[in-house]
């Protein structure tokens, strides 16, 4: 291999000679994480770094092999020229990078940072600005960012936005994809953000996507104002009236002290039972964006004023949190009582309210708990019911659910769960299981589906539906999906050198992963890497996914279909898609679900289901994968239907690698069950 000094040599001298070109050329390698491995002298000077200076930094130049973008490279004086980067693939230490070109071209600078007016508001403003690629990496990090968050210009340019953040808080990055994803941000309150010293910010944010000049996404544009001094002020107001500024009911603080002191007279012999309820509205995040802030307040003071109405003069109301209520039951003598209550006030909520002349409607999800049962400390029956309000929304919403000791032992073993998922990789206890997809008309394995299978050292085989949604969750699902591709990359490469015929590898691709940008270079490199033609591989999306936003679906399923992969669409029929958009879908397979295949006694459960599949998938020229086929009867079913392939325990359940491969090779896993 070419060292790099010459590499990069070589680059420059052949752009600076090129006839027609103009302007100074510098190169840097860049390996698939995003971090400059080698940079030019060139590439330090125009960058304005010491030698050596660029080596382990984030690029921050957002541009796809084979593609040219336009960048701005900062002068003195707060200056800034335009230049052009080309990207291409190549090779270091073994590993597929990208080498970057850049060229600069004097004379040219940029027109919004060269207008002095513009360029002295961003500077000089009062509220922090921060503008974003479309990687999430800095382009632009103003004198106001600085002393809000504690860290400097020269820091933060080309870095990915900060993922600190306080528990249950949203990071700068958090925000960054909320954006992407599709939401304007207008002077919304942010809980969560950091000072670079870990204190806690109070902050509003305006936030919106930006696009270039052909009207495609380039980044995000985010303005931040300090409202630390003014919550100061209320919490101070509180402090003195005991009550909450907006819809005049009693705050967290002065609730706790009810609670405390009622709770008090139980610890000195009686035994009646209290119920505190802790209620939160469902999905008020998404009707407060669309009624504005202040008709989401006049929806608050509306919501308080009936569930006050609904309530008895010895209950105790109190607004504990932004759309959370917490209420204490004192004149009851039942634990039913608790979920009589609940009813009640969901049943006045379900009632349209009118705000700004439009009707809104309202559900909300409850938490019971009850002393002394579930504690008999103010605090601890508060988080008793939190907890419980918790998982009546994880539930879907619109119930209730009793605190119990499981509940909260299933907290606890979440947390442990969590903390452990956290150090998976690196202590590489994740690995993949590959079942078998056998063809129908060739009776042979065609190809395998990725299976992700974690193995704790002390908790043994941890299910899969145990920690997936527990990685979306907590925003582990991105490095775990990328290493999932990686390592099905790497064993259908094994496989070819053991001399396996040329298997097709699918995998399956989260929420989180499929809005990322970046999935696309990741599933590149992860080919060049590993030297597979990239039709071997198959994305397998879930069809919620491509209904949440159509549009930008099938435009990130376009920028994959680039790279000539297979597309899947998994678990199909199981959502409420819309079937106009699927022509317009640039997919390959349709994958029959499993809860239509596997009946009782061996028969297909829905014939309907799955026979209008096939006939829909072979109209659009699609090709059918069944799943969960377990019985002769079942794949007989399906190959009178003309499915293409079946995967199941008929054949093979999850294997490891080395006995997929034995199989494969000796002929048993394609081979006909006796009837």
């Amino acid at each position: 291999m070419e060292r790099l000094p010459a590499l990069l040599d070589r680059a420059e001298k052949s752009a600076t000679t090129s006839p027609g070109k103009e302007g100074v050329f510098a190169s840097l390698i860049v390996d698939r994480q995003g971090l400059i491995r080698a940079a030019s002298p060139a590439a330090e000077r125009l960058l304005h770094a010491p030698p050596g200076g660029l080596v382990g930094r984030h690029c921050g130049f957002s541009c796809s092999p084979g593609e040219e973008s336009e960048i701005d490279i900062p002068l003195t004086h707060g200056e800034r020229l335009k230049a052009i980067i080309h990207c291409t693939l190549t090779e270091w230490e073994g590993e597929a990078a990208c080498q970057i070109t850049i060229k600069a071209q004097p004379g040219r600078r940029n027109v919004f940072h060269g207008n002095e007016l513009l360029r002295a508001l961003v500077a000089y403003s009062p509220l922090a600005i921060i503008a974003t690629d479309l990687s999430g990496c800095v382009t632009l990090w103003n004198l106001a960012a600085v002393q809000l968050f504690g860290r400097s210009d020269v820091e933060m340019r080309g870095e990915k936005l900060p993922t600190q953040a306080a528990s249950h808080g949203e990071s700068l990055y958090d925000l960054f994809e909320r954006v992407m994803g599709g939401e304007s941000l207008h002077g919304v309150e942010v809980n969560g953000l950091l000072h670079e010293d870990g204190t806690p910010l109070e902050l509003e944010v305006w936030a919106t996507r930006m696009n270039n000049e052909r009207g495609l996404p380039s980044g995000v544009l985010m303005m931040f104002g300090d409202i630390s001094s003014r919550k100061r002020i209320e919490a101070h107001i509180r402090r003195v009236v005991g009550h909450d500024l907006l819809p005049g009911l009693p705050n967290r603080r002065q609730f706790q002290k009810q609670l405390q002191r009622l709770l008090k007279h139980k610890k000195q012999g009686e035994m009646l039972p209290t119920l505190v309820l802790q209620l939160g509205l469902d999905r008020f995040r998404t009707i407060n964006k669309s009624l504005g802030p202040s008709n989401g307040d006049q929806l608050l003071r509306e919501v308080s004023r009936r569930l006050a109405e609904a309530l008895y003069e010895t209950d105790l109301l109190a607004r504990t949190g932004g759309d959370e209520f917490s209420i204490l039951l004192r004149g009851t003598h039942q634990i039913e009582d608790g979920a009589r209550v609940a009813d009640r006030l969901r049943q006045r909520l379900a009632e349209p309210f009118l705000i700004a002349g439009q009707e809104v409607f309202v559900t909300a999800s409850v938490g019971v708990a009850v002393a002394p049962d579930d504690g008999l400390e103010a605090e601890d029956l508060i988080r008793a019911a939190d907890s419980a309000m918790a998982r009546a929304k994880e539930q879907g919403g619109d119930s209730v659910q009793f605190f119990t000791r499981e509940l909260d032992a299933q907290a606890k073993n979440r947390l442990v769960l969590e903390n452990a998922l956290r150090h998976a990789i690196d202590r590489q206890e994740l690995f993949l299981a590959y079942q078998p997809k056998v063809d129908l008309v060739r009776r042979q394995v065609v190809g395998v589906e990725a299976l992700l299978r974690w193995r704790h050292p002390e908790m043994g085989l941890i299910p899969p539906a145990s920690f997936i949604p527990l990685a979306e969750h907590c925003g582990l699902i991105e490095p775990i999906g990328l290493w999932v591709i990686e390592e099905a990359c790497r064993q259908l490469h094994a496989w070819d050198r053991a001399g396996l015929p040329p298997l097709s590898m699918s995998v399956n691709v989260s929420v989180r992963q499929f809005r990322n940008n970046d999935l696309r270079d990741q599933v590149h490199l992860a080919l060049a890497r590993h030297h597979l033609a990239p039709e071997r591989l198959e994305l397998e999306v879930t069809e919620s996914m491509l209904m949440r936003n159509t549009p930008e679906a099938i435009r990130m399923l376009e920028r994959l279909k680039s790279l000539r992969v297979r597309l899947a669409i998994d678990d199909f029929g199981t959502g409420f898609s819309c079937l106009s958009y699927l022509a317009d879908l640039p997919v390959d397979t349709l994958k029959i679900d499993q809860s239509f295949v596997r009946g009782a006694d061996g028969q297909i459960r829905n014939p309907p289901i799955v026979r209008a599949i096939c006939t829909l998938a072979s109209g659009l020229g699609l090709r059918t994968v069944a799943e969960g086929v377990e019985s002769r009867q079942q794949l007989d079913y399906l190959a009178s239907q003309g499915c293409d392939e079946v995967q199941g325990y008929l054949f093979a359940p999850p294997l490891s690698p080395e006995a997929l491969a034995e199989g494969v090779l000796s002929g048993r896993l394609g081979a006909l069950p006796a009837a």
